[in-house]
């Protein structure tokens, strides 16, 4: 029996797509306002496609793209992986559905809570500004504790932390590896949510495939 539906944060109840297109808009007025027009959109999309999806260490990308640019006078790479940091989260573009279902997941008795990954002040901001932290009752952050998915172990802690075993709990998420055969491997069911990066990619058999989070509440009883 299902007790807990916990979900995975970026491509699942935010739209990490939109909300780094904002960041990437912001970034570029202040570290680069003197790009402009045909320039000013070639960097803008070799910064979108070198993101992969958020995956990728910070400092490294930062670098690659500075010589890229060749931008001369750029700040450290660590000082931009910083940035990103303390200020995607004011990015945030929460699905338009999310609170919805977070809410009649909770009347209908279930726990619910937010399992992701990410380095710790970057997704407990994102959270804050997010306006979910009250409607869950769990955030786990990799970053807060040191592991990360697709480890087993990270979905069994966010289980322990409700009082619940990880056959208990179906866990939503985008990533066909991390979320979803991560969940799996711990004992949990899933539900796939096909956005962003990964969409239309790597299905697993018997997991649910959703477009968008409001199906949760449709599928829930089938997983």
């Amino acid at each position: 029996m299902i007790k807990a539906v916990l979900f995975d944060f970026d491509e699942t109840l935010q739209n990490r797509t939109e909300a780094f297109e904002s960041y990437m808009k912001a970034f570029f007025k202040e570290f680069r306002p003197d790009l402009k027009g045909e320039e000013l959109e070639k960097c803008v999309n070799s910064m979108r496609v070198a993101d992969n999806g958020g995956y990728v260490d910070r400092v490294k990308w930062h670098e690659e793209l500075k010589k890229e640019w060749d931008w001369k006078d750029a700040p450290p790479a660590e000082e931009l992986a910083n940035h990103y940091i303390y200020n995607f989260g004011y990015h945030i573009k929460i699905y338009k559905n999310a609170s919805a279902v977070l809410t009649e997941l909770k009347k209908r008795g279930y726990k619910v809570g937010v399992l992701t990954n990410g380095p710790s002040y970057l997704q407990n901001h994102k959270m804050k500004e997010s306006g979910l932290l009250p409607l869950v009752d769990i955030l786990l952050v990799g970053g807060d504790i040191g592991i990360q998915k697709p480890d087993a172990r990270f979905f069994e802690i966010g289980a322990e932390r409700l009082n619940l075993k990880p056959e208990e709990c179906v866990y939503v998420g985008d990533h066909p590896k991390n979320d979803i055969d991560g969940a799996l491997s711990s004992g949990m069911k899933a539900i796939r949510m096909n956005t962003g990066w990964f969409k239309n990619q790597s299905f697993r058999d018997g997991v649910p495939v959703i477009e968008d989070i409001i199906q949760v509440l449709d599928v829930i009883d089938e997983v």
